[in-house]
């Protein structure tokens, strides 16, 4: 009994380690340090700048989800300069601009897109903010902001 214990903890042993060896094969030699978010991976040319496009239309949550991403990402960047524009800015500035996917009385989603030089552009995961028992508040949309600047993938 004592030897069909040993093999099955062997063989689970075995599995595990199989495991983390795949593992490591799809990801890559780059693997995330614990507590470190995959976003928080570096591109390979870092930008001296971001140059930050957000649309609100005259709308006042977005506005606010604007201040909460720009805040964020200085938070995240503070050796970058982060600034408000259009699609100006030159090839060390990175294009950076909000997509507004959808929307609704209980649910705003939006994503990132962004783009450096005359790379083609890349989009962000989209994020969702859903609320059940109420309609999206005002100051919902500041921290909404800031969930969205840590989808973008410059370190910091």
């Amino acid at each position: 009994m004592k030897t069909v214990m040993n093999r099955v903890r062997h063989g689970v042993l075995f599995l595990a380690v199989a495991v983390a060896a795949v593992a490591g094969m799809l990801t890559g030699p780059r693997m995330a340090d614990a507590g470190e978010k995959v976003t928080d991976l570096v591109f390979a040319q870092r930008p001296e700048e971001l140059v930050v496009s957000c649309d609100f239309g005259g709308d006042d949550w977005r506005r606010n989800a604007c201040e909460g991403l720009l805040a964020r990402l200085r938070e995240r960047l503070p050796d970058i300069a982060v600034r408000t524009g259009g699609d100006d800015g030159d090839a060390r500035s990175m294009r950076v601009a909000v997509e507004w996917v959808r929307s609704h009385e209980t649910f705003v989603m939006a994503r990132l897109s962004w783009r450096q030089g005359s790379a083609a552009a890349a989009q962000g995961p989209v994020i969702e903010f859903s609320v059940n028992d109420r309609q999206v508040n005002f100051s919902d949309a500041r921290p909404f902001g800031r969930m969205l600047a840590d989808t973008l993938p410059v370190g910091g």
